[in-house]
């Protein structure tokens, strides 16, 4: 997959995103906690390309994926899909999205209805949005689709726990693309397979991306995936951008002492890297009481009182490549 984008055609623009989540209070005059899962967020997705998503458990990664699909509402900010802020559309407007707007899930059994066979869970979206379409018409799509993820139109009429968890994915992809859709976020779509299943649907991903001129928002923490897989990288912390970057600039020259560390972690042991590893001190702080000044400060190596008192802005140190930091 080649990983900068051939064109600058934005497909999705998000503009300060954010989602906070009220926990508690109401009973005997306790006071009502606010989680930010997702913390004023801006960037954008190109059409054609694969932007990744990468951070710990817990940093907002799955939260922005269902936000910019208004799966979930954001509680400020706005995300422009081919120009127009969906953050504003009615019921009715953003039924008629969902065509253009699909999300794979991790857990492909949980996203399935057992007791549906596997036809009509790949029928399901085109009963929904097309209509117009006769049963026949629909059954013939149903098997292109199967066979499209490299299963067999025979399968249809089996049910989800006949499948393994790698043909299960496959089933849940044939869904997600069977309304010919625009975007997608792929939300750990590997993470609970072998490894050797996760290969063949990151290629089966790639190849479709490129038979259907699909957008990905790639979500994972498994960095060797995103590499493999994406265009740029973003790295979040606490639900805030530590570093965007084209993805082999990113992984050659890591600027956040955050992103540093990830990348540390996963070539420890390997003569090619030549990095200094960053060790990490300290736990990651709750989002309930996020540290005032940059998220990232009360683990950072190298943190400064600035740190701890000022956010850093997202700049752009070069070309494509912006980062989040006081001392870059």
């Amino acid at each position: 997959m080649n990983h900068r984008s051939s064109t600058g055609d934005i497909l999705l623009d998000a503009r300060e995103v954010t989602k906070e989540y009220r926990l508690g209070g109401a009973f005997f005059g306790a006071r009502a906690a606010t989680l930010t899962a997702v913390n004023r967020l801006t960037f954008s997705v190109r059409r054609g390309e694969t932007l990744g998503v990468v951070g710990e458990s817990g940093c907002g990664k799955s939260t922005l994926g269902r936000v910019l699909l208004r799966l979930e509402d954001p509680t400020s900010g706005s995300v422009a899909f081919e120009g127009e802020d969906i953050v504003r559309y009615d019921h009715r407007k953003l039924r008629a999205l969902r065509k253009d707007m699909q999300f794979i899930f991790q857990d492909p059994y949980s996203s399935m209805n057992p007791k549906m066979t596997i036809r009509d869970i790949v029928l399901e979206p085109l009963d929904n949005y097309r209509k117009d379409l006769s049963v026949a018409r629909k059954e013939r799509l149903a098997g292109d689709l199967l066979e499209m993820v490299g299963l067999t139109r025979d399968m249809m009429r089996r049910y989800p726990h006949e499948f393994s968890g790698g043909q299960r994915q496959r089933v849940v992809i044939a869904r997600g693309i069977a309304l010919n859709p625009k975007f997608v976020v792929c939300d750990e779509v590997v993470s609970a397979l072998d490894v050797s299943v996760q290969a063949q649907v990151i290629n089966l991903l790639a190849d479709l991306k490129q038979r259907l001129s699909l957008t990905y928002l790639f979500i994972s923490h498994d960095l060797r995936v995103i590499r493999h897989v994406s265009d740029r990288v973003m790295v979040l912390y606490l639900g805030q951008i530590m570093e965007l970057a084209p993805a082999d600039e990113l992984y050659e020259g890591p600027l956040h002492p955050y992103t540093r560390s990830l990348l540390g972690a996963i070539s420890k042991g390997d003569p090619r890297n030549r990095q200094e590893r960053v060790i990490l001190r300290g736990e990651i702080p709750s989002p309930l009481n996020a540290p005032r000044g940059c998220p990232f400060a009360t683990r950072c190596p190298i943190a400064e009182a600035r740190c701890h008192e000022e956010k850093p802005p997202l700049v752009e140190r070069s070309d494509g490549h912006a980062v989040s930091c006081w001392l870059v």
